[in-house]
């Protein structure tokens, strides 16, 4: 492993859980890539900023991984925002995401959002974050509300575009053909068409934008077993009915164009005790990509009230 220079104020991980390389990503993407040992096998988390500031966890969805989910949004607040000033954000890789990876590991197999919340709670823990807020999109938005539910310490949560319900008949039957293909065949042009559905608006899906050209290089670049893993995941989750349990003040930006709107809207009204809603119009499911604009005022005023309501933010 090449030699690294540890930035002053990042975690000590320890030899036995964990390795680290340095890495350059742009604003709020920069850090240090830390791999922790769960029982579920190894997960990569890239820490960018001082570990005395409150912790940020980040988790994209099926697909992607944290560059190409939240690049954008970082980018577009800039250094001054509360989003890049308050934090020290660890961007969770989720296993069979990061780079060069081949496959998921056969501790986690089969994928589900209850083992996935699990190794969340281990990275919490191997960090030593008594403290945290969550910002995730569509599946990833998923697994961090459902670790919410279970954990006091996540205080916030910034959800772009969250799946909240089961799969409905008409996406189980879309999810059970992709991943056939990806077993026998591997990803055929329908599955990566039908994988940027899940992502962006049609709208976009049909020009040659930059971000949809970028995205069927990310599906490309994945293994299409890991794929298959993932999207058994999404085929067999459960709702997220049970949030009695969730503590954390929650703000939901809903991509109207997303084949996910009503799961958010449906999660908004039970979350709405301690949670408010930013409605995107014209945008898919990963609104940090697409508009992140239209998301940077309304978190530093989510942020501000967690200040006003006593969280170390």
């Amino acid at each position: 492993m090449a030699s690294v220079e540890m930035t002053t104020g990042q975690p000590e991980p320890s030899e036995e859980s964990c390795q680290v390389d340095t890495i350059s990503l742009g604003v709020g993407m920069q850090g240090e890539i830390v791999k922790v040992d769960t029982k579920y096998g190894a997960i990569h988390v890239t820490v960018c900023g001082d570990a005395n500031k409150a912790a940020l966890l980040t988790c994209h969805d099926i697909g992607l991984n944290h560059r190409s989910c939240f690049q954008g949004l970082f980018m577009c607040a800039g250094p001054d925002s509360k989003l890049l000033k308050n934090f020290c954000v660890y961007h969770i890789d989720l296993p069979g995401h990061e780079d060069n990876a081949t496959e998921v590991p056969a501790e986690l197999l089969p994928v589900t959002e209850d083992k996935l919340a699990d190794m969340i709670d281990q990275v919490v823990k191997h960090f030593g974050i008594s403290e945290c807020l969550g910002l995730g999109v569509g599946y990833g938005a998923y697994v961090l509300t459902k670790y919410a539910s279970r954990s006091r310490g996540m205080v916030g949560l910034i959800l772009a575009t969250p799946l909240a319900n089961k799969a409905s008949w008409y996406e189980w039957g879309n999810l059970k053909a992709a991943t056939y293909q990806l077993h026998y065949s591997g990803l055929s042009n329908w599955v990566r068409e039908y994988l940027i559905t899940r992502l962006v608006h049609n709208g976009m899906m049909h020009r040659a934008s930059d971000l949809t050209m970028a995205y069927r290089r990310d599906l490309d670049a994945r293994a299409p077993s890991v794929l298959m893993h993932y999207l058994q995941a999404a085929m067999t989750r459960e709702g997220l009915d049970e949030l009695k349990s969730l503590k954390s003040q929650v703000i939901i930006f809903v991509g109207e164009k997303s084949p996910f709107c009503d799961e958010s809207l449906d999660l908004n009204v039970k979350t709405a005790r301690h949670g408010s809603l930013v409605s995107i119009e014209g945008a898919g499911t990963v609104t940090t990509e697409e508009r992140p604009q239209e998301m940077t005022m309304p978190i530093d005023a989510f942020l501000q009230r967690l200040q006003q309501q006593g969280f170390g933010v």
